[in-house]
């Protein structure tokens, strides 16, 4: 009998979903300003990272940004795709979205100077580079997902947890019906079938959640199909005088979207996370992004020092230029790893 490796490496990892972050921290620190200008985008995002690294060790931190039209695919597959928000940050928004953009920017600059591994795509959702990244886990890796999407939630499993920001709290597979009142394996049904008011996406006319959760209490037990709710509803009809319209409209595909009578297939393909919308040339930016190591030349501490000077953040961190020490702590092990890793691929 093969005795189990007790000395197997664990290797860690954070991945974060930047412009969830960067609107967490914009809005949670409106009142930071430096100069009359507002930083707390910034202070904030790099302190709630280095938060989150203080309190765990990885070995790499990837942070992935939608890009300009992100979610195009989605667009091609449904034209009312997120319809009913304001998606661009950029030059023709008001004052206050365009200083998001700005400090989200300068963030991204901040993460490059840390070594943290950074992607963003005109047309590609940061989620679903998540979602590849999840679907493609090395042995033995165990990842954290730095988000407020719940939609992520569907990839959690043995190996993937979730840090969901207004939760303030790290999400499981084993705490997971603590938070919410389904199986996480069934996220994605409940979405193809009731679907997305953030997203505006259209489901089924008259099935919320919470319609699902009654006539399906097996959601928090099993993971279901659609085939499994098809015979359910026969079986209830079955058992009454009087069927219910609600979930007769389940059957017979009743929405007021423009998905018509393909709104299960166009669903599906909207909200799986376990089959992320990408392009080829992105799968192989992140394949890249993820195996080869980062370049340390014109990369320091140094640099970040200036940049927070410059922008005023020491009048935010305590023991101002003294304290930026202390503040950067968490960063330097995954600067030490990174620069590391580069020395001994590039011998």
């Amino acid at each position: 009998m093969k005795r189990p490796n007790r000395h197997k490496v664990v290797k860690r990892t954070l991945l974060v979903d930047g412009d969830s972050l960067i609107k967490t921290a914009y809005y949670g620190a409106k009142n930071l300003y430096s100069n009359g200008i507002h930083i707390g985008g910034i202070f904030q995002f790099l302190t709630m990272l280095r938060k989150m690294l203080n309190e765990n060790r990885f070995d790499k931190v990837f942070v992935f940004w939608d890009g300009k039209f992100s979610g195009r695919l989605r667009y091609d597959l449904y034209k009312e795709y997120k319809s009913n928000r304001d998606k661009d940050f950029y030059i023709e928004q008001p004052p206050s979205k365009l200083d998001l953009y700005l400090q989200k920017e300068r963030v991204i600059s901040y993460c490059e100077e840390l070594f943290i591994r950074q992607y963003r795509d005109d047309i590609i959702e940061a989620d679903d580079c998540i979602a590849y990244y999840v679907n493609n886990l090395s042995e033995g890796e165990r990842v954290v997902i730095m988000t407020n999407d719940r939609d992520i939630c569907q990839l959690i499993d043995n190996n993937v947890s979730v840090y969901v920001l207004n939760l303030k709290r790290t999400v499981t597979k084993d705490n997971y019906l603590n938070h919410f009142n389904h199986l996480p394996s069934n996220l994605k049904l409940i979405k193809v079938i009731s679907g997305d008011n953030s997203d505006n996406i259209k489901g089924i006319k008259g099935i919320s959640e919470k319609t699902l959760l009654k006539f399906f209490p097996e959601l928090t037990e099993k993971t279901l199909t659609l085939e499994y709710i098809f015979n359910k509803i026969e079986t209830i009809q079955s058992e009454r005088n009087n069927r219910l319209k609600t979930l007769d409209n389940i059957l017979n595909k009743v929405t007021v979207g423009v998905q018509k009578e393909n709104i299960f297939e166009i669903n599906e393909k909207l909200v799986d996370l376990k089959k992320p919308l990408l392009t080829e040339d992105s799968k192989n930016d992140l394949d890249n992004l993820i195996h080869s190591s980062i370049d340390p030349e014109g990369r320091s501490t140094k640099n970040v020092l200036k940049m927070m000077v410059s922008d005023g953040l020491m009048t935010a961190i305590p023991g101002g230029q003294d304290g930026y020490i202390r503040f950067l702590e968490p960063f330097l092990p995954l600067i030490k790893k990174e620069k590391k890793l580069f020395k001994k691929t590039n011998i």
